[in-house]
């Protein structure tokens, strides 16, 4: 555990006594703190404290906040904590320890830190006013930072040079994201690929490179990877916006909690892809290691990645560098856009290496062929047919991986975008068990149920008595545990017929030895979804999930499998809860009274066995016409090793006009679980074989349809689903061949398995809806062979669209078979649009990436810019013609920004006092505001803040507007003729260790003994706990403070906020009101808020 390895390192550290200034180490009043004494010049003591944010992230990704608790501290020593301590990222305490005191005793002392090379100059070079810098691998102080900046500068518009849109997010000072980012639209993707990886060509595949200590170009990170690589970290996924806001970033919570984060929107989130967890894992722990590969020996991407595969776990003679297999060329296809195919890192010299541009384009180059790819060990996959879904390789530990650790697509992801396919499988699967011919089972996987050696005898088990209140008093002691899933049996089920005999639930308390809390009882084997009703003083026998699934038989095995999958709710509530949250989904892991862990595991065992590509896809373009009365389910791509061997054999096919027929199979509902996966085959007999041996088709539909319905169709049925399945049925395609078939009538009896591919699956049953008549066939269909036509009911013709074959290779199948317009044949229909190099960039994508038009203002002026105080000047001063005052931006809200005049309030003068670290975090903070600000659409975030009437940054001025119209406060603010709420912000010399005063300018509230509320005091001051010493943290950045102070101020409770009258409050009475609240609720004032009141 992360904070018990933080309390051992911290107790090594005492016992050592290795720091002889330190004295007094130990932990902090605060959680996720430590303290310490520092000592010099015997009679200075300095008392710190130590705050890691994110604690549960040490000992490696986790941040230090240091700051003293002692008054009158030196300059110098001040100047160390605002500037040093960010590069002690990921470090351990004993290191963390070892170069805070060098560096303090530099500060202190004048010493100079170990390792570190003479300065010219003495301390004076941190005098007031003046930045220091310092770079995270070095023990000493850069001299000039500017060269960073104007790399970073370089670096975005080589890449916006290419065609990407490009940003930044942070603080260009210190935690930096670049953004580059690409319009699906232009990666020339089909429709088909696009549908299969749920991608909009609207969207932008966005890169984002976090740089938390600050921008470093390609060359300094490719040196320092090995010993520093935390130096940059990459995240992938896509966004409707160019770039994404920062807290929409996973894993980013506590690294960004400071200046320059907004709120996340819908449009600017950043969303998962079906990808994104491979191609980070690429990015992290592979491409730089790519890189460097490449550069020192001239590979291609290709060969390097290779040579990467090759060097695992071995040591290669420097003469295998020059095999000809590492510097093979890039295999593209004449119709990938140039921009894709372009490659920088072997164009570029070294000083015009950009790794924004160099990361994109392999990124891209990734993204787009990813079905040649491994999923798992990124390896190169030579299918010899293509893929619309990615996969994996055939190698036992990648297949071990996908099958059963679920590492392909998330189960979130596929149950929110196909949850029909979804209850399908799980259909399929139960009604397998159910007849016991579930032989792949998910073993290996550590599940727990609750029988041993046989389902009757339950043991050990525990009598207990249920209450009302959802409690069990158990009659004997126990080591139940909280989260912990339990089956509960009736004692005597013939006295309550109407209840399910077996009920499922998990442990949410445990009082004492005798008493525990339980979930809602889920009933094994019960249609309904509705609560189990128990009466109150029922006996029962509880037994715990504490039984190993691979220690079961194989029939009990199936069993289990049954009784988790009953567990589950139902698809449509899966969906419901994992979208439940924005903009990430919910995990079902998270799900914990309704899912049971080992269930959660059966369900995506299921999914991810299932290697083929299913979708239930209503758009009439990939529909079997005549067909209504039936659920059609499209194979867009079988199991890819059985897709590469019919691909194979329809090239050794002799037929040239008609090279594959369609035909019907119809199975039983509990086959289709064994078909999905390993393909038709004959390898049980259940129907007799009045023809021979093979797998059994008819052009007929009524024909096949019989079998399908043989033993009653499905006789048991997953109880959740909201298909309710009776019957399936499929559509296959196979090598036109019949003078090779066992038989060809009345029967197509085709023993070479691997002349056919399933491409479609009907299914029918009580909760399938007949989807209505097809009136328009769809626009391109396959031409069938005359002779041997598959037809629907009542032998009616049908059409197939020609999007049921759009895996197939273009090579594969050359002949056309074209006739009046109809699409016969196959064609590759994964690339399209051909562009011709970057500056052969189609129409649409230059005007929509390359454009400024939706551009943030801190990104055009980096861009633009010659400097680094340019770039940080021109996003500081806000041109209204461009930002705030920009119609796109207002068109939601009445509020008109800048209309409110200093001359028409009087406030109380600025603050005469400054300090060096409150007036540089404050400058940080207005900056990362207003850029917030210039960027978000004013309805949205609420709050304005005017930079003309800024005239010290230790007072602003913001204004509160665009309230819910339905709000009271909003009611009276319409009648009264304002548009806003003007507030005073007041920051104290010691921010950002103690809060800002928060108070209304005017209108006048009532008071709280008035019926007024929204956190308004009397005298105007806002009363909130998170403005005082008790509720503050100096991690709070200023847009989250004015978030809550408008959440306070559209609070209903006890009573909405109303306005009194137009007038001003007065400075003092916002004072006075302010600390009565504080005594009334027992806050503690600031211990500089005294001075607040200075002019």
């Amino acid at each position: 555990m992360p904070w018990k390895t933080f309390r051992d390192d911290l107790s090594n550290v005492c016992r050592q006594e290795r720091f002889p200034r330190l004295s007094h180490l130990r932990l902090g009043d605060e959680d996720s703190t430590f303290a310490f004494t520092y000592s010099f010049q015997s009679s200075m003591h300095i008392e710190f404290v130590v705050s890691i944010p994110d604690a549960t992230e040490y000992p490696d990704n986790h941040s230090y906040f240091a700051f003293a608790v002692t008054d009158n501290i030196p300059q110098a020593v001040s100047s160390i904590l605002e500037t040093v301590q960010s590069k002690f990222h990921g470090c351990s305490l004993d290191t963390f320890l070892e170069g805070f005191c060098e560096y303090l005793d530099q500060a202190a002392l004048g010493k100079e830190p170990r390792a570190m090379s003479p300065i010219d100059d003495d301390f004076d070079a941190m005098s007031e006013g003046e930045d220091m810098d310092w770079d995270e691998y070095s023990d000493a102080p850069l001299v000039d930072r500017s060269v960073d900046m104007k790399q970073l500068r370089a670096d975005l518009r080589a890449a916006k040079g290419a065609g990407f849109k490009v940003g930044y997010l942070g603080d260009l000072d210190g935690s930096l994201i670049v953004s580059v980012s690409c319009r699906i639209a232009n990666l020339g993707i089909s429709q088909d690929a696009m549908q299969m990886w749920d991608v909009c060509p609207k969207q932008f595949l966005v890169l984002l490179l976090h740089y938390p200590r600050g921008y470093r170009s390609l060359d300094h990170i490719v040196s320092q990877s090995q010993t520093y690589p935390s130096a940059v970290r990459m995240y992938v996924g896509l966004c409707d916006r160019y770039k994404p806001t920062a807290v929409s970033i996973p894993d980013m919570h506590h690294e960004i909690s400071g200046p320059g984060v907004s709120r996340s929107t819908p449009r600017s989130a950043l969303k998962s892809s079906f990808i994104t967890d491979p191609l980070e894992t690429l990015l992290n722990d592979r491409f730089l290691s790519i890189v460097q590969d490449r550069l020192r020996h001239g590979f291609s991407w290709t060969g390097a990645e290779i040579f990467y595969n090759d060097a695992q776990g071995k040591k290669l003679d420097p003469q295998d560098a020059k095999l000809p297999k590492y510097f093979v060329p890039e295999d593209w296809a004449k119709s990938t856009p140039g921009f894709i195919k372009a490659d920088d890192l072997s164009q570029q010299t070294a000083h015009q290496r950009s790794l924004p541009l160099i990361a994109m384009q392999y990124i891209l180059r990734r993204f787009v062929k990813c079905t040649e790819f491994c999923l798992n060990c990124h390896c190169k996959i030579d299918s010899g047919f293509e893929a619309l879904k990615p996969y994996v390789c055939s190698s036992p530990l990648c297949l071990y991986q996908y099958m059963q650790l679920g590492m392909g697509p998330k189960l979130e992801w596929e149950i929110v975008t196909q949850p029909y396919v979804v209850d399908m499988l799980v259909s399929f699967a139960y009604a397998r068990a159910a007849e016991g011919h579930l032989t792949d089972l998910p073993c290996g996987l550590g599940m727990k149920v609750p029988w041993g050696t046989s389902v009757a005898s339950i043991s050990p088990s525990i009598t207990a008595r249920f209450d009302a209140k959802m409690t069990l008093s158990l009659q004997a002691p126990h080591n139940l545990k909280v989260g912990e899933w339990i089956l509960i049996k009736l004692a005597n089920a013939c006295d309550h017929p109407s209840i399910s005999p077996s009920l499922c639930c998990t442990v949410l308390n445990v009082h004492d030895q005798s008493l525990i809390e339980i979930s809602q009882p889920i009933s094994v084997g019960s249609q309904a979804d509705q609560p189990v009703s128990l009466p109150d003083g029922l006996d029962v026998q509880i037994v715990p999930f504490r039984v190993d699934f691979d220690s079961l038989k194989g029939d009990q095995k199936q069993k289990a499998v049954m009784l988790l999958l009953d567990t589950l709710p139902d698809v449509f509530s899966m969906k419901d809860f994992i979208e439940s949250s924005t903009p990430e989904h919910k995990p079902l892991a998270s799900w914990h009274d309704k899912i049971c862990p080992s269930a959660l595991y059966v369900l995506r065992w299921i999914l991810a066995s299932n290697r083929s590509c299913i979708v239930y896809d209503e758009n009439p373009e990939h529909q079997v016409t005549g067909m209504n009365n039936y659920m059609q389910f499209r194979l867009a791509q079988g199991s890819p090793d059985k897709e590469a061997r019919f691909v194979q054999e329809l090239n050794n096919s002799s037929s040239e006009e008609f090279p594959t027929i369609f035909a019907w199979h119809g199975s039983p509902v509990y086959n289709w679980h064994s078909i999905l996966r390993e393909g038709l085959n004959f390898a049980q007999r259940l129907n007799g074989r009045s023809f021979g041996d093979g797998v059994y088709m008819a052009s007929e539909l009524e024909t096949s349809r019989t079998y399908s319905s043989y033993y009653g169709g499905c006789r048991y049925k997953w109880p959740r689903s909201k298909l309710d399945i009776t019957s399936a049925i499929s559509l296959n395609e196979v090598i036109n061949s019949p003078q090779e078939f066992r038989c060809s009538s009345p029967y197509y009896v085709v023993p070479q398995l691997d002349w056919i591919q399933s491409r479609y699956l009907f299914v029918s049953g009580g909760g399938i809806k007949p989807q209505g008549e097809i009136k328009n066939k769809p626009s391109k269909v396959y031409k069938q062979d005359p002779a041997r036509t598959a037809r629907g009911p009542n032998s009616q013709s049908i059409s197939i669209p020609i999007s049921a074959l759009s895996t197939r290779q273009g090579q594969s199948h050359k002949k056309k078979n074209d006739s009046d317009g109809q699409a016969a044949g196959h064609r590759q229909k994964k690339r399209k649009a051909s562009m011709k190099g970057i500056s052969g960039l189609s129409e649409s994508a230059s005007t929509t990436d390359d454009s400024n038009n939706d551009t943030d203002n801190e990104d055009l002026c980096l861009l633009d810019s010659e400097s680094d105080d340019d770039a940080i000047g021109k996003s500081r001063r806000v041109d209204t013609s461009k930002s705030s005052l920009n119609t796109r931006r207002q068109s939601k809200t009445e509020f008109q920004p800048g209309t409110l005049q200093a001359h028409s309030f009087k406030l109380l003068g600025p603050p005469s006092y400054a300090t060096t670290a409150a007036t540089k975090s404050l400058q940080r903070h207005l900056r990362a505001t207003l850029r917030i600000q210039d960027r978000e659409p004013l309805h949205e975030i609420g709050w304005y803040v005017d930079p003309t009437l800024i005239n010290n940054v230790y007072q602003w001025i913001v204004e509160f507007h665009s309230f819910d119209p339905s709000l009271p406060l909003a009611q009276d603010l319409k009648q009264k003729g304002l548009t806003s709420i003007a507030m005073e912000m007041r920051f104290p010399p010691q921010f950002p260790m103690s809060p800002p005063f928060i108070r209304v300018i005017r209108p006048i509230f009532k008071s709280f003994q008035q019926g007024g509320g929204g956190h308004v005091t009397a005298g105007g001051a806002m009363c909130m706990e998170l403005l005082t010493s008790s509720g503050w943290l100096p991690t709070n950045s200023i847009d989250s403070v004015l978030l809550q102070v408008r959440m306070a101020l559209c609070s209903t409770e006890p009573w909405p906020a109303r306005i009194e009258r137009v007038d001003d409050y007065k400075f003092g009475e916002a004072v006075e009101a302010y600390r009565r609240a504080c005594q009334t609720h027992g806050w503690k004032v600031p211990e500089d808020f005294s001075r607040m009141g200075q002019a």
